[in-house]
């Protein structure tokens, strides 16, 4: 893992804030599940309507997920959630080790 200098990270922060906009979308889809099926069941009272509720859902988080996962890392230019195969939404970039908060450190 590589050290970013200040300097560079500083000019990191319209991708960072890139990364963390699709990440904020991904976790706004996961969160609205729960409530998006209960309100279509209570509402509609059709195992059907709630189906076609839940593969829209589905396509949504498809969706999303996909477009957070293909956001690319401005330290290293790799995919910042992905690594081969591995597909990890963590904090950190899964090649250079940069921070989605390195930006706002510096601020401090």
């Amino acid at each position: 893992m590589e050290e970013k200098h200040p300097d560079d990270v500083k000019d990191f922060g319209p991708a960072l804030a890139k990364i963390r906009k699709r990440r904020l979308y991904l976790w706004g889809v996961i969160l609205i599940y729960l409530p998006v099926m209960w309100a279509t069941l209570q509402l509609t009272q059709s195992f059907n309507k709630t189906a076609v509720a839940f593969a829209v859902w589905v396509i949504m988080l498809c969706i999303v997920a996909t477009v957070a996962a293909l956001a690319r890392c401005p330290g290293c230019g790799n995919y910042f959630h992905m690594h081969g195969m591995t597909l990890l939404y963590l904090r950190k970039c899964l090649h250079c080790g940069l921070h989605i908060n390195a930006d706002k450190k510096l601020i401090k």
